[in-house]
């Protein structure tokens, strides 16, 4: 049955935003979320760049347009290239220590994750 397609199912299972497409929507989310008391993780990744190292942050539960707002404020005092997209920011090299040093100043709490 190669071309067989599932008619009917109880099984609803986690739903997708239609909207953003994320299982946690945060479309819906108010333009400014507080981020105090928010935590976020913080990691670099270096896959698929030739060892050249990217710091993600993840975990903030903020609007598109306001994590945006984050990244473009990040950049700006570490004088980097970056992006925010899919719900978390890229900031182009290893940037850790002052990331947290700076969500630290906007109230969010910061928990280092993977190498």
């Amino acid at each position: 049955m190669k071309n067989s397609k599932l008619v009917y199912s109880t099984d609803k299972g986690r739903q997708k935003c239609p909207k953003c497409g994320q299982y946690d929507c945060i479309c819906e989310t108010p333009a400014k979320v507080p981020l105090t008391g928010q935590t976020a993780k913080i990691l670099i990744d270096r896959k698929g760049r030739k060892g050249k190292g990217m710091t993600v942050i993840e975990g903030l539960r903020v609007n598109p347009a306001h994590l945006a707002d984050i990244a473009r404020k990040l950049k700006q005092q570490l004088g980097v290239g970056g992006t925010a997209k899919n719900g978390r920011i890229e900031i182009q090299g290893e940037h850790r220590d002052k990331i947290a040093a700076i969500l630290g100043e906007m109230g969010v709490k910061s928990k280092f994750s993977g190498g």
